[in-house]
């Protein structure tokens, strides 16, 4: 089901490609301008509860959000790039084929991200260094993030920096420079090492190109996504059978 904004004459402002699933209270297209462009969505996308793309935004084939997800104006998305719950895209953003962007991150506008990125969960991007004190010249700018680089949840990435292809950002890290490629960063502030042989390789396509995620309608063995094994309980609690077990038993 479809709820794009719409004109007061009923206008559609967003075209939605085949197979592109909608829930219930998304705003597709919002009209943050009465000039503003329309969304233009791809094919095989998901955009879950709550989700606002505003107009004069291009996402590509296979994007999915998470539930309550703001994506602001001039964000273009390549395909299979996904944003998660509760995080919030400013507005003139780049993100490449394959970038995934967990839950609680904060993107400021004007940050690029090439292909492959992985940003774990409440990482925080900023594009002003002295904000309310010193000018931003010509104006704030975020991040570069080149190709195959990995962002540990809750790191800090200050603004104009970039950040080289294949580096790894550890978790909590605080990003305050230019990151040569393949580099590992860790630390507050972070402190730049070379990158371990065992990290030095592209990221896993596995990871950065999913068609379909976890918790999809279209995720096909559901029943192999349950409890681990070797947890002292099960789902259910007082059952010896895990959750899979009761389905097939047609419980």
């Amino acid at each position: 089901m479809m709820y794009p904004d719409r004109d007061s004459d009923g206008e559609q402002n967003a075209t939605v490609g085949e197979e592109t699933i909608i829930e219930p209270d998304v705003i597709v297209g919002f009209r943050y301008h009465s000039d503003c462009g329309p969304a233009r969505i791809g094919k095989h996308c998901i955009l879950r509860k709550g989700s606002v793309v505003y107009g004069d935004v291009v996402l590509g084939d296979y994007f999915q959000s998470g539930h309550n997800t703001i994506i602001r104006a001039k964000v273009r998305a390549g395909d299979y790039c996904a944003v998660g719950n509760q995080s919030t895209l400013e507005g003139i953003i780049r993100m490449g084929r394959g970038v995934r962007i967990m839950s609680h991150v904060y993107v400021p506008s004007r940050t690029w991200f090439g292909d492959h990125v992985f940003v774990g969960p409440g990482a925080t991007f900023l594009n002003s260094l002295y904000p309310g004190r010193l000018p931003d010249v010509p104006t704030p700018r975020g991040a570069t993030i080149e190709d195959d680089v990995m962002i540990g949840g809750g790191a800090t990435i200050l603004p104009g920096i970039t950040i080289g292809e294949r580096s790894f950002i550890a978790a909590g890290a605080v990003v305050v420079g230019d990151v040569p490629p393949r580099s590992l960063v860790k630390g507050c502030p972070g402190k730049i090492q070379p990158l371990p042989e065992k990290l030095d390789r592209p990221t896993d396509r596995s990871l950065t190109i999913q068609p379909v995620d976890l918790w999809h309608p279209h995720t096909t063995d559901l029943a192999a996504e349950d409890w681990p094994e070797d947890w002292p309980e099960r789902l259910f609690a007082g059952e010896e059978t895990s959750a899979s077990e009761l389905r097939d038993e047609g419980c």
